[in-house]
Order: C-alpha cells, then sequence, then structure tokens
C-alpha cells in the first residue's frame, strides 16, 4: 500500500492549497520515523507536493473584462440616456462638437497609456489590450459624434466604419495587437455588407446576390490578404489572423447557401424545393472536400479540420431540408440522435 502511494506521488506533482500542504508534510515525516521511507524517498515526495495557488491571469482576465464593461454601459448610458443629455447640455451646454473632442482625447490617452505600457518591461500584455479596445471604441464614438455634428448621411455617413477599421491596422501594428487587427477586418467586412445592402435598403439584391453570396465574395479580401502575407514571410501572425478571418466568414457564407440559396427573402425560400437548393449544398460539399484533400496532400491539419467540419455541417445542413417535412419529428431527432451518437463514437476511437 505503502509502495502504491509512494509510486503516485512520483508519477504526478500534487497541487494542495496550504493546509493540505501541510498535512501531508507531516504523513511523509511520520512514515520516515516509522522506517517506511528513506530520506531519498521522503525529499523525493515533498518536492512532489506543488503549492496551489490562485490563478491571478485568470483573474486579471475577469477584472479587465468588466473594466471595459463598466465603461461601455457608462458610455451608452450616456450617449443613450436622453435625460442625461439633456441634463447634460442644461448645465454644461455639451454639444456635439464636445462630446466628439472628449472622446477624441480619451482615445489619445488611452492609446499614449497603452504606449506607455508597451515601453515597460513585464508581460502586461492583457493591461495593453484592454487600453487599445478602450481608445478604439472612444476613436468610434468620436467619429460617430463626427458624423451627427454634421449631419452626414448615405455613403458619406457609413464610410465612417470605413475610417474606423482602416485606423486599427496601424494601430495593431505598431502595438503588434491580434486584437485590433481583428477588429479592422470585421469592421471592413462590416461596412462592406452596410454599402451592399444600403442602395437596395436591404430588401433586394446587389448585383443579383443575396447577403450569403455577397459575403462569399468578401470574404477572399482577407483570405488572400493572409495568403499573401504568409508568402512574404513578414507579419505572420498578422497573416494567420487575416487567413483565418477569411476562412471564418467563407465557411459560415457557403452554409448560408447551402441553407438558404441565393433567395432573398424568407417568403421566396420558404417557396424552394429541397431539390432546388441542392445545388449550393453540393458547392459546400465540393469546396469543404477539396479543402480537406489539400490539406491531406500538404500535411495541413487545420486545412483538413474545417474541411471535414464544414462537410458534416453541410451533410446535417442537407438533412434537415430534405427530411424535416416527411418525417415524424420523434424520427427525425432520433436519427439525428443517432448520427451524433456515431460520429462521437468515431471522434472516441480516434481519440484512442
Amino acid at each position: 500500500m505503502y509502495q502504491s502511494t509512494i509510486d503516485l506521488f512520483n508519477y504526478c506533482a500534487m497541487k494542495l492549497n496550504r493546509k493540505q500542504k501541510e498535512t501531508t508534510s507531516k504523513l511523509i515525516d511520520w512514515w520516515e520515523d516509522q522506517g517506511l521511507l528513506h530520506e531519498g524517498q521522503r525529499s523525493t515526495l515533498k518536492e512532489s507536493i506543488e503549492l496551489k495557488t490562485i490563478n491571478w491571469k485568470k483573474v486579471a482576465e475577469y477584472l479587465m473584462g468588466l473594466a471595459i464593461l463598466s465603461i461601455v454601459v457608462a458610455f451608452l448610458t450616456l450617449v443613450a440616456d436622453d435625460w442625461i443629455l439633456e441634463m447634460f447640455e442644461r448645465l454644461f451646454e455639451i454639444s456635439d462638437l464636445a462630446i466628439f473632442l472628449l472622446l477624441m482625447v480619451l482615445s489619445g490617452f488611452f492609446y499614449f497609456a497603452a504606449w506607455r505600457i508597451q515601453s515597460k518591461p513585464g508581460r502586461f500584455k492583457l493591461s495593453l489590450e484592454t487600453l487599445l479596445l478602450l481608445g478604439g471604441i472612444s476613436f468610434g464614438g468620436g467619429l460617430n459624434y463626427f458624423g451627427r455634428m454634421f449631419g452626414l448621411e448615405g455613403f458619406v455617413e457609413t464610410l465612417l466604419v470605413l475610417v474606423f477599421a482602416i485606423h486599427c491596422f496601424p494601430v495593431a501594428k505598431f502595438f503588434n495587437s491580434l486584437l485590433m487587427a481583428g477588429i479592422g477586418w470585421f469592421g471592413i467586412l462590416l461596412w462592406l455588407g452596410i454599402e451592399s445592402g444600403r442602395p437596395s435598403e436591404w430588401s433586394g439584391s446587389w448585383m443579383g446576390m443575396n447577403l450569403a453570396l455577397r459575403y462569399l465574395f468578401f470574404s477572399l479580401i482577407p483570405l488572400g490578404t493572409g495568403l499573401l502575407l504568409k508568402k512574404t514571410g513578414k507579419l505572420i501572425h498578422f497573416a494567420m489572423l487575416s487567413e483565418r478571418t477569411g476562412w471564418l466568414f467563407l465557411w459560415l457564407s457557403l452554409w448560408g447557401l447551402a441553407l438558404f440559396g441565393n433567395h432573398l427573402n424568407l417568403n421566396t425560400w420558404n417557396e424552394a424545393t429541397s431539390l432546388s437548393l441542392l445545388p449550393w449544398g453540393l458547392f459546400m460539399a465540393a469546396a469543404a472536400g477539396t479543402l480537406w484533400y489539400l490539406g491531406k496532400q500538404r500535411d495541413n491539419k487545420e486545412w483538413m479540420w474545417m474541411g471535414g467540419l464544414a462537410l458534416i455541417a453541410d451533410a446535417y445542413t442537407q438533412f434537415f431540408l430534405f427530411l424535416w417535412d416527411p418525417l415524424h419529428p420523434a424520427l427525425f431527432f432520433a436519427i439525428m440522435g443517432l448520427s451524433f451518437w456515431l460520429l462521437g463514437r468515431r471522434a472516441e476511437m480516434i481519440k484512442r
């Protein structure tokens, strides 16, 4: 029994709190006093005991998240609550120009604070990203008030979204921040979606394409940028982020097409047959299968994982489209449950 306990201690480090560590140490000392352990074993066992400490990195993440949430809520309350705005206007005669200047000063302050943290030795990555995010939020809010100040509408108004997105990239480059680069890409893709839907007031197509088909082409911008950056061998982290952003929007777009086709609204989609949507499903399956094959040929696990996951998503989409109406719900979900079990069983075997 003692030998098996010793083997267990030797096999893995024991993480204990302070009280448990003291009790275990006393137990090891007693074993030595009883002649059950020699000096070397006692030292080995005590060295295998680790003091369980608080995960301060996780605590810092929660606190920074709460800080960002509190400031965002404060900002939204300021700009959304008419009573507060009216009170401030009466007391301080705050205009759109004043709020614009205030937010721009705040943005500059947050970016300056981030620069000061970056210049100091030590690990302040979380604090840096928090300040950059607050700076970006302040800059975006300032652009919003800039548009209100000049009464911008239409293309010029939505152009501010693009300005915000573009400003994220030099900030990301200067501070080596993937967070700001990701926000920049999402801002550009959001602007493209707004601009392509604005002319028809979101009720029609854009060059004969619905939103899903548009984003299929829009996704090629970050995807192509990422692949080109990888070829240059520079900014590898930003290249990977750009590529993955492109892949994310590409697969979401293909899945939307497999489910809804190129229909512009739910009324026309409800009248469509499953067979009329099948070509889009086959298109997604062909893209997923091609990526999986290329990943296997080039030993790219990420491509294989994406292709396999997309094939599964497409299969379940077609399952829903073809069998939801003809099958009883109980049978439908029973078949789905059985398929999930088979997939889980297969994954379990692969893990082994």
